[in-house]
């Protein structure tokens, strides 16, 4: 038992340790050679946008999905495999058919929330 509880730590931490080494998890500092750093660039983008030394807040909500999707899928899906490796060690055949169910559906609303959206209105169209 205590075998089995070893095994499915070290595999999370395997998974958790591989997502965190994305290809593109860090930027390389880029300040000590004359380039503005990214945060000196961003606020220089958007004085020089607006003029008034205001922000632009047209298509926040869009924006603020984007970030959302970008990293919720990731960890949505690491998630979902180290509770699915949990269950799957216990041999809780029902929690692992759960847990895929759950993560489908959170992934579908996050990466295709258009379908779900006709799929609403079909079914509200039909009951009413």
């Amino acid at each position: 038992m205590k075998l089995k509880i070893a095994t499915g730590l070290a595999t999370s931490a395997l998974i958790l340790s591989a997502s965190a080494m994305a290809p593109g998890a860090s930027p390389p500092n880029l300040a000590g050679l004359g380039a503005p750093s990214s945060g000196e660039a961003a606020v220089s983008k958007s004085l020089s946008a607006t003029g008034g030394g205001g922000g632009n807040v047209a298509g926040a909500g869009n924006r603020l999905s984007s970030l959302l999707t970008g990293w919720a899928v990731p960890v949505l899906i690491v998630l979902g495999g180290c509770l699915l490796i949990g269950a799957l060690l216990s041999r809780n055949i029902g929690a692992s058919v759960g847990i895929v169910v759950v993560t489908l559906i959170g992934l579908i609303f996050l990466l295709a929330p258009s379908s779900i959206e006709s799929l609403a209105k079909q079914i509200a169209s039909t009951v009413l």
